[in-house]
Parts: C-alpha cells; sequence; structure tokens
C-alpha cells in the first residue's frame, strides 16, 4: 500500500473509487496459489546444496556428513537419496563391540590381518606399548611409545634388557655329516673364522657365527648363527639348525634347495609355505613358525632367568619325554651347571656362547603379586666349570616332543578358574604344571679391556607356542621391553657391523628402500624449508653410491659394478697393526684390490656428532691444528629451477582457462597428467642430480660414507661405523696419521676424528 501511495497524488487518492465489498473466495483463491508458488520456490532452491546443509546454524552437527541419525527426521530421506545419486553406497551398520570382541571374531580377525604381513608371538603385548613397523614381512616393535631410549641403554649397562628376536627365522638341516659339511663349506670362507665344522662347534656345546656366500658368483648373502646337535651314538646322521635374518631368508632358502638338490616331501600348511624338503641324504626342516628366540641383555638377565624358571622334580606325574630325559645322568650335569651359575654377578663370567638346555614348569604357576627388580644372590659358592660332550642334548630337538609340549598347554581362563576355586587366593596351585624345554644360549657382549662385559646376556630359544608367558613372566621380574631400534643401537654400542651388509642382495635393497623413503620425505617439504645439498657439495645426500666412490679410486680408472667388503680376519688385522703404528707396508696394500670396502670406525676427538650419509675425507696437514670449514658454493641449478617454475604456473594459469571455457560450452577437458608427471621428475632431477663425481666434490677428497652414526652413551662421544676403499688407505698413510675428517650433509664444518679398522 506504500508503493501506491507513492505513485498517485493525493487528489488522485482522494477521488479514486474504491469497492464497497471483496468476494472472499475469489480473494482468498488467489493468495493460495500466490502462496503456493512461494513456498515451492524457497523449498527448490537454484544453489547446490546437501540437506543437512540447509539447517540453520543451531542444528547443525560435524557428524552430519556421514551419519545420517544426526539429521532431523523430516530432511534423513532426502540426505540418503543425494547420497544415492552421488554413488555412494549405503553404510550398513557395524556389529557392536561385544559381538567383535568375542574369542571366535577375534581368532578370524587376527588371522586375516596376519595374511599380508606376519606377526610375532608377543604382537598383541607390543601392539598395545610400542610403535610398530613393517619390515621384511613381519610387523615388528620399533620402540616404546614412552621417552625410554637412556633407559633401555641403561637396562644394558646395570639391569636387563628383553627383546623378542623371533623374526629371525630358524632352519634345520638333518641327514648325513659328510654332506652337510661338503656342501655348507662351498658356502662359506675360512678367511672370515673358524669354519661350521670346527670342533668346538661340532660337539654342540658352543654356538658359531658365519658368513655364507652363494656357491656359484661367491657373493656374500648374510651372517647367520647356528648350533649343531650333540652326537647320541655312532651314526654319522646329524641335526644342525640356522638363525638368519629374515631378509635373506628366502635367498638362503632358495640356495639350499638348489644346491642339495632337495624336493618338497610334505604338504604345504595353513599359511601356504611348504615345511619340509628332502633328497636321499638329508631333510631340510622350516621351523620359522615352531622355535621363538627371546634376548635378555645385562647384568641383571641371570637372575631374572632363575628366578623365573622353576625346574620340575622327576615324578610318576610327569609324562614320558620328560621322565626319559630326566633319567639321563647328563640331565643332572647341565642342571647343576646352571643351578652353579646363581651365585655370578654377571653373564659374562660364564663361557662364551654356551649352549644350556633346561626344562622349565609353566611360569604362570609362579607369576609374581606385582611387578618388580630380581637382584643376584651373591654368595662364596663357586661356578661349576665341568662341560660334558653332550652337555647340550636337549628334548626340543624332537618334533613329537614339541608337539606335545605345545598341546599339553592348559588356556589361562582355565587357568584362572582354577586359581579361584583355592581357598587361600594367591597360593600355588596345587598340581603339576606343564615341562617346556628351553635352550640358554650366552652372549658374550663387548670383548675390550675398558668395556669388558657390556652386551652380554643370555638367548632362550623355545617351543612358540610358549611365548606369551614367558614374556610376561620376564616383564614383571624387572626386564625391560625393547624393540628393533634399541637393538640397532645395541649393535651400534657393540661396534658391531653385523647390519646388512652393502655388498649383499638384502643389503642392496635395505640400501634403496632407506633412500627411496628419505627422498620421498625430503620433497614433501616446501621448497623453502628443503636443506640445498648444491651449496653444500654433497653430491649424494641420500645414496651411499659405493659403485662410483670405487671406481674414482681405481687404480685403471675402469667403471666397477661388482664390489666385497673385505672379511680376511688377517688382513684386517695387519691394516690396524699398520695404522696404529703408522707404519707403511706397501706390500699389503698392494695385494688390496680395488674394488674393496673396509669396515671402519670413527671416533670424534671433538665436539659435533655422525649422522648416516656423512662422508670421510681425507684431512690435509693443515687440518691437524684447525677443524676445516667447506667454503661458499652456489647452486648451478637455481635458476633453471626458477625458470622452470615460472613456466609452469604459466601453463597452469593458460589450462585453467581453457578448462573454464569448456565447462562454459558442456566440454570436458581432461587434465594432462604425463606433463605433470614430467615437470615433477625433472624439478626432482635439479633439486637432486645424478651424482658425476663424489671422491673429489668438495675441497677434501672423500674416501667413504658412514653407514651408522650417533652419539655414544657408553664411550660419552660421538662415533660412526662405516666403510672407505681400500686405494683411499695410501693416501690416508701419507697423513703421517690414523686421522680422517667427517662432515654431516647438511653442514660445512669437518670434524676430526680418529679411524679404526673394524675386524668382528
Amino acid at each position: 500500500m506504500v508503493k501506491i501511495l507513492k505513485k498517485y497524488s493525493k487528489m488522485e487518492v482522494e477521488n479514486a473509487d474504491l469497492p464497497q465489498h471483496i468476494a472472499i473466495n475469489s480473494f482468498a483463491t488467489a493468495r493460495a496459489r500466490e502462496i503456493q508458488v512461494m513456498n515451492k520456490a524457497l523449498a527448490t532452491s537454484t544453489t547446490v546444496k546437501l540437506a543437512f546443509q540447509k539447517l540453520p546454524m543451531h542444528m547443525r552437527r560435524r557428524a552430519m556428513s556421514h551419519n545420517v541419525k544426526r539429521l532431523p527426521r523430516r530432511v534423513r530421506e532426502i540426505h540418503l537419496n543425494q547420497q544415492m545419486k552421488s554413488g555412494i553406497p549405503p553404510k550398513h551398520k557395524r556389529p557392536s563391540r561385544k559381538y567383535r570382541r568375542r574369542p571366535y571374531n577375534l581368532i578370524n580377525e587376527y588371522t586375516r590381518r596376519q595374511r599380508r604381513v606376519g606377526w610375532l608371538n608377543t604382537h598383541i603385548w607390543h601392539a598395545k606399548r610400542f610403535h610398530m613397523t613393517e619390515k621384511w614381512g613381519y610387523r615388528i616393535p620399533y620402540s616404546p611409545c614412552d621417552k625410554a631410549f637412556r633407559a633401555c641403554y641403561r637396562a644394558t649397562k646395570q639391569h636387563c634388557l628383553v627383546q623378542d628376536i623371533s623374526y629371525n627365522n630358524c632352519l634345520e638341516i638333518e641327514g648325513d655329516f659328510d654332506y652337510i659339511v661338503e656342501n655348507l663349506n662351498r658356502m662359506t670362507d675360512p678367511r672370515t673364522g673358524l669354519s661350521i665344522s670346527a670342533k668346538c662347534y661340532t660337539g654342540g656345546l658352543r654356538e658359531g657365527n658365519a658368513i655364507l656366500f652363494r656357491p656359484d658368483n661367491r657373493k656374500v648373502i648374510g651372517s647367520v648363527s647356528f648350533y649343531w646337535r650333540p652326537k647320541s651314538n655312532d651314526s654319522n646322521t646329524r641335526n644342525i639348525c640356522f638363525w638368519c635374518h629374515p631378509a635373506f631368508y628366502d635367498e638362503l632358502l632358495n640356495i639350499f634347495i638348489k644346491c642339495c638338490e632337495l624336493q618338497p616331501c610334505t604338504s604345504a600348511n595353513d599359511t601356504g609355505d611348504v615345511d619340509k624338503y628332502a633328497n636321499s641324504q638329508i631333510t631340510l626342516k622350516i621351523l620359522k613358525w615352531e622355535l621363538c628366540r627371546f634376548r635378555l641383555t645385562g647384568p641383571l638377565s641371570n637372575a631374572i632367568l632363575h628366578d623365573a624358571f622353576k625346574l620340575p622334580d622327576n615324578s610318576p606325574m610327569q609324562p614320558e619325554w620328560l621322565r626319559t630325559h630326566l633319567n639321563n645322568p647328563l640331565s643332572a650335569t647341565s642342571r647343576e651347571f646352571w643351578e652353579s651359575t646363581e651365585c655370578i654377578s654377571s653373564p659374562s663370567e660364564v663361557t662364551p656362547h654356551i649352549i644350556l638346555p633346561l626344562i622349565i614348569a609353566d611360569p604362570r604357576y609362579y607369576f609374581t603379586k606385582k611387578r618388580g627388580k630380581v637382584l643376584p644372590v651373591l654368595t662364596e659358592d663357586t661356578m661349576n666349570s665341568s662341560m660334558s660332550t653332550n652337555f647340550s642334548e636337549s628334548p626340543i630337538w624332537e618334533e613329537t616332543v614339541r608337539q606335545a609340549v605345545r598341546e599339553s598347554k592348559i588356556s589361562n581362563a582355565k587357568l584362572d578358574e582354577l586359581r579361584q576355586q583355592l581357598l587361600v587366593p594367591g597360593t600355588i596351585l596345587d598340581m603339576v604344571p606343564a615341562n617346556i624345554p628351553v635352550l640358554l644360549i650366552q652372549v658374550p657382549g663387548k670383548k675390550t679391556r675398558e668395556y669388558t662385559g657390556y652386551g652380554s646376556g643370555w638367548d632362550i630359544v623355545f617351543p612358540s607356542a610358549w611365548a606369551q608367558p614367558i614374556w610376561l613372566s620376564l616383564v614383571m621380574r624387572g626386564g625391560r621391553s625393547g624393540g628393533l631400534r634399541q637393538h640397532e643401537h645395541l649393535l651400534f654400542e657393540l661396534d658391531s657391523h653385523r647390519f646388512l651388509y652393502p655388498d649383499s642382495s638384502s643389503g642392496e635393497q635395505e640400501e634403496r628402500d632407506a633412500s627411496l623413503k628419505l627422498k620421498e620425505r625430503y620433497f614433501k617439504l616446501p621448497p623453502n624449508k628443503r636443506t640445498n645439498f648444491a651449496k653444500f657439495k654433497i653430491s649424494s645426500p641420500f645414496d651411499w653410491n659405493w659403485k662410483l666412490l670405487l671406481s674414482e679410486w681405481s687404480v685403471t680408472k675402469n667403471p666397477i659394478e661388482d664390489f666385497f667388503v673385505l672379511r680376511d680376519k688377517t688382513a684386517l688385522r695387519d691394516l690396524q697393526v699398520m695404522l696404529s703404528r703408522r707404519d707403511r707396508n706397501d706390500r699389503l696394500l698392494e695385494s688390496l684390490e680395488d674394488n674393496c670396502l673396509i669396515p671402519v670406525k670413527v671416533t670424534l676427538m671433538k665436539k659435533g656428532c655422525c649422522q648416516r650419509f656423512s662422508i670421510i675425507c681425507v684431512p690435509r696437514r693443515e687440518d691437524f691444528k684447525a677443524e676445516p670449514c667447506e667454503p661458499n658454493c652456489n647452486d648451478p641449478n637455481e635458476s633453471a629451477r626458477k625458470l622452470m617454475r615460472k613456466e609452469h604456473k604459466v601453463l597452469l594459469a593458460r589450462l585453467k582457462r581453457k578448462r573454464k571455457k569448456g565447462r562454459r560450452k558442456g566440454e570436458v577437458i581432461p587434465i594432462d597428467k604425463e606433463a605433470l608427471k614430467s615437470y615433477t621428475s625433472a624439478m626432482r632431477k635439479l633439486w637432486l642430480p645424478e651424482a658425476s663425481r663424489i671422491r673429489s666434490s668438495c675441497s677434501r677428497e672423500v674416501m667413504g660414507f658412514v653407514k651408522y652414526g650417533d652419539f655414544s652413551l657408553l664411550e660419552a662421544k660421538s662415533k660412526a661405523l662405516g666403510y672407505i676403499t681400500a686405494n683411499s688407505l695410501s693416501v690416508l698413510l701419507n697423513t703421517g696419521k690414523n686421522k680422517v675428517l667427517v662432515r654431516n650433509t647438511n653442514s660445512k664444518q669437518y670434524r676430526l676424528g680418529t679411524l679404526e679398522i673394524l675386524n668382528e
């Protein structure tokens, strides 16, 4: 009415003729049509909105987009129709947690999740307390969730560190002794140490370590641990067990099968793997799922084992295999020896690598009421050092015994029911517990004068069905649990190069995986957060480029396609003597080949901390007075990257305008993915160009790389383990000192360190 009054003058309004009455029916019908049109316009908006987006702000919830029950009832059907038009399938109701946590459903779920990667028998315990990682086909605990790095070191130094190393696989060979030794000698080298057929090993008293090579091209496979079954009669049939790293387990198994011409003789198990191969003279058994191995490191590991392991008595209630073993006089000898070790303060006092067979009772019957720390009982008694020829004979070698031990285990639920029936809660159950055959293997640790005994402990080998009870019994008595990170750091503290060797197939694969992972992490950073390695004169920041480095140090300057690590113990010892005395031995240096890498240890003299991929360089005489610094350098690819980035932005803008024009015309213009991929690869090559030279890439000649570097808590200084080229030693000796320079990839500062030749 206000708008009408504005259109007419006052005189016209006063003289207007208005109707005396209104037809109610026609007026209401016209207004009703207008209201319907208005409601329809409000309901069918031209803007594209989902059902939950049309609600007022106070009624919106974050979970509305995926949970229809969060919407009001009047718009739920509209929301479901919109999802169906979008191609989103309707979500089914998830079973309740009570249903999902049923024992039968849990077992099926765990079995399904182990199809891709294998689980350790202690996986459930570790998964709740550890960061887990997938490596070598297993789900392995990496490090504890709490801040336990220094605590784990203190455990190895003063207490006890417990680790589950069952991812190392076990292979057993049974057959003619001469045939086994003949084939194994083809895979070993006497220059690397004692052979597998040495007398100290064939008796079954000690565990040995050997480096295996491929029989065809003598390329290294890896380092394995082994022990023989003691000889029980005059027969020439013997058994030997190998524990190998999972990274080269398949390679070693295939070489055994090919070398001995073995054929599968049993049907495949539930996992689809064949568990036995044989020929006319030997049988190869795969025990990777039958035996577990725990490692206890530290001075209290002996006291924890004595408190956790209770030895059974010979009674008529025991099974037949146990009574037969206890009636053997040799079993009493092993029992007396184990009881005599209770008075020692550290496992380093026991004979190195000794194998001690024991029969222990079910540890669940003797669980402690609360977690504590077990201390050694020091007395004036002396340890019994007498050892018999068949000291290490154990029922664990028999497959029937392992099966009987697995079947004799009662469930935890049944054990809890028996405990509830006790008149006095907390007392020991009045029944004979199940018995478990185990092997205790002494680990000697470090052998230097200053740190003698560090890293010593015990390894426990037992049937896999008893992994969880034994693990809990060790942890409840003060064992600190560790993972793969603690295992690697312990090897670093022991100056051990028993990582995966760089000249092996498994080591090359491990280096490629580590390099690829670091490169992906590097290129995820924005350009202003990336380290420009060209300005640091680092040509290979994420690769151990051994072949190129050896080719540059080669006398003939020919490209080297294959290389090896020097493992001759005599040659390594002579090289260390030559370095320590600083006298040149040209005959020894000339005997080294051009494609040879030498394992070394570098200990920094002052401050600084070594890292992986750091370069080891030859110093100059003036560097001994003051640590040098790399001069400033410009990046030659910086202008090319800026130009490419600018052209790429122009290209993206042009493609964007082209897509907009296509949408207006109703056309769909596809995205040129190949152009985007080519730009990414070209830009990455400008950031990390392929190395063309390493030796003379910076102001000091590069002679090697650091494979593992960190701060040593044991020696209270930074050190590094790595490899150098053999021909670089002659240049280093010209300086007159056994000092080298180490520089991290993200720094220009060189650090002076002492070089030592490692000889494990």
